[in-house]
């Protein structure tokens, strides 16, 4: 499977870069750190603001590049 980035926002005229096994995995791993977040934010377990710091450490570990469309 061919995974691509689009650099200026325009699928049509957009430069392309294919992603590694690597930053793909980054992406996965990050998906699933944030799914289990939102459940201890949705259980009560954690406040809104932990959600959000550690959604940002979250960021800055797994590096994620379809973190911003995907939201």
């Amino acid at each position: 499977m061919n995974i691509y980035e689009v650099k200026d926002g325009c699928p049509l005229k957009g430069k392309t870069e294919q992603m590694t096994e690597e930053e793909l995995q980054k992406e996965y791993d990050f998906h699933i750190a944030e799914s289990i977040v939102a459940n201890l934010y949705k259980e009560g377990k954690i406040t809104a603001d932990e959600l959000h710091k550690i959604s940002a450490l979250n960021r800055q570990k797994f590096s994620p590049r379809l973190a911003e469309i995907m939201s």
